[in-house]
């Protein structure tokens, strides 16, 4: 060997002894999971985040978008049940997502809806998910919940979706500035209380001041609560159309 040729040799070895070796080391997954359950939704009751139920997609990435539904009125596990039969089960492109519908045993949602936040950690450190897709979405008192959590922290989700949903009065510009750049679906029954159709409106035009994308939709037919016939598809289509989507 060369002198030139050990000298390199020399400070490679030396470099190796001084610098501590990097491992890559990946996130294990917390002991508490449950086994991921296909089919209907699955309910998790004995994790830290719990209780919640999850949907899981048919494709397992970990690009797999998430929507996350408040129920209404109280948030009870009856109404996350009713929220997932009246607004998304069977709607175009569902197994396509992970979808999370937290409930509440002993609270109302909108006393604790900051738990929410606990849930999409423990759903994506058990089961996967792209971080950049986590769709948020609510109604009615789940509605008001999404919209207050989506001003609180909306770097964690990349759309909000309320049918119906409002802001809290005293929502400022500001607030509603940081918002730019995500899209806002803003749905109501066209039957429903002039009550919800006022902040509803007043939420549209609020965000559309702000130059936040945000559209109105009203629902023919349908009163505050879904129908039978509730469009299912079109909040699907939102989502996918706000979505990327795993190959294969």
């Amino acid at each position: 060997m060369s002198r030139a040729s050990c000298a390199i040799a020399f400070a490679i070895a030396a470099l190796a002894c001084s610098a501590p070796a990097v491992v890559p080391t990946a996130t294990a997954r917390p002991a508490y999971c449950a086994p991921a359950q296909a089919g209907a939704p699955q309910e998790i009751t004995a994790t830290p985040a719990s209780p919640y139920f999850v949907h899981h997609p048919r494709a397992a990435s970990p690009l797999v978008p998430t929507i996350v539904f408040l129920p209404g009125s109280s948030g009870a596990r009856r109404n996350a049940l009713r929220a997932w039969d009246q607004y998304l089960a069977g709607g175009k492109g569902v197994d396509a997502f992970r979808i999370v519908i937290p409930y509440w045993n002993d609270l109302d949602i909108t006393e604790d809806f900051h738990r929410t936040l606990a849930i999409i950690d423990e759903v994506i450190a058990c089961y996967g998910g792209d971080v950049r897709q986590i769709h948020l979405a609510g109604f009615s008192n789940g509605g008001h919940a999404a919209f207050d959590l989506m001003l609180e922290d909306p770097g964690r989700f990349a759309t909000l979706l309320g049918i119906p949903g409002e802001f809290e009065l005293g929502t400022t510009v500001q607030q509603l500035t940081a918002l730019r750049g995500k899209a806002v679906f803003n749905g109501i029954g066209a039957l429903d209380d002039e009550f919800w159709h006022k902040g509803v409106r007043d939420a549209q035009a609020e965000l559309v001041s702000a130059g936040v994308d945000s559209v109105y939709v009203e629902f023919a037919g349908q009163g505050h609560a879904a129908g039978p016939d509730f469009p299912k598809d079109r909040l699907f289509d939102f989502w996918l159309s706000h979505s990327i989507l795993p190959r294969g």
